[in-house]
């Protein structure tokens, strides 16, 4: 039976020019989660805000069945996180900084530590500010691993990331997953990412989650359908996400519901394609 272990309710937090949620969510014991969206969109906020690093203006998260923003704070020595939030202590080295992070948990693994380092090619004489963007993301991505968390929450984890590291990632993330109790949550813009990695994907436009699916699920729902025209009741269905008057095509996420509404509208189908993943994305995230 699976388990919850990060539970979002009603959360929602008023910026100057953006507004977050309100956003209901939960993650599952055991799956990686792709959280899209285009620039902007509020991952990052969401993500500062599960970590108590940003509080929010309604609702509640509880990591691991604690609220994060009660006294007690056990959840945080469970969770992973690599977020850029290492730059105010950017006049540390990494070897300096490593001294001060390893402090707060008891169950740091020096020895983790010292292949990490090897097998990510990092210089740990190096100030944290005088390393490149990909650098800095492969130092987060480090001190995310090393207490053996339970769940990994990963801001854009491989951008600015070299090839050669970005491989690395992906293996190290598919090892960590590898006992089945563990569980991520990532925000990324790369679709190989997705494809490879992610069991469930969410998307955020605008503060807002507006879709959140499996990925298999994608394979035997969505599909373009070339019909012989289009009626009002077609352009208006909820399942119908984009259309085209010339030559009339739909793009769905429900290809059977739609089969049922083109059928009793009498209107014919003439070819029917299924969609990829970064087809569906696009469909999502730029509507244009």
């Amino acid at each position: 039976m699976q388990t919850s272990i990060l539970q979002v309710k009603g959360l929602s937090k008023k910026l100057k020019r953006f507004t977050l949620g309100p956003i209901d969510l939960q993650v599952e014991q055991g799956i990686i989660v792709g959280l899209v969206g285009a620039n902007g969109s509020g991952k990052s906020t969401l993500f500062r805000i599960w970590m108590n690093l940003l509080k929010s203006d309604t609702g509640h998260v509880e990591l691991f069945g604690q609220d994060v923003n009660s006294i007690k704070s056990d959840w945080k020595t469970r969770v992973g996180y690599a977020g850029e939030i290492l730059d105010g202590y950017g006049f540390l080295t990494v070897s300096e900084m490593k001294k001060f992070i390893s402090r707060w948990y008891s169950t740091w693994d020096e020895a983790l530590y010292e292949q990490l380092i090897m097998r990510y090619k990092i210089d740990v004489k190096e100030k944290f500010n005088k390393c490149s963007k990909g650098t800095k993301k492969k130092i987060e991505f480090i001190f995310a691993l090393c207490h053996h968390p339970d769940l990994l929450i990963l801001d854009e984890p491989t951008a600015g990331v070299d090839i050669a590291s970005r491989r690395r990632i992906k293996e190290d993330l598919i090892k960590f997953m590898e006992d089945g109790d563990k569980s991520i949550v990532m925000a990324t813009h790369t679709i190989d990412e997705i494809n490879q990695l992610c069991d469930e994907i969410i998307v955020l436009e605008s503060g807002k989650i507006i879709q959140s699916f499996n990925k298999d699920d994608i394979y035997h729902d969505w599909a373009r359908i070339r019909i012989s025209n289009l009626s009002e009741l077609v352009k208006q269905h909820p399942n119908v996400l984009h259309y085209e008057i010339e030559p009339p095509e739909i793009i769905t996420n429900n290809v059977h519901m739609l089969e049922t509404v083109l059928q009793r509208d009498n209107i014919q189908i003439h070819q029917q394609e299924r969609l990829t993943l970064e087809e569906v994305l696009q469909y999502l995230i730029d509507k244009e």
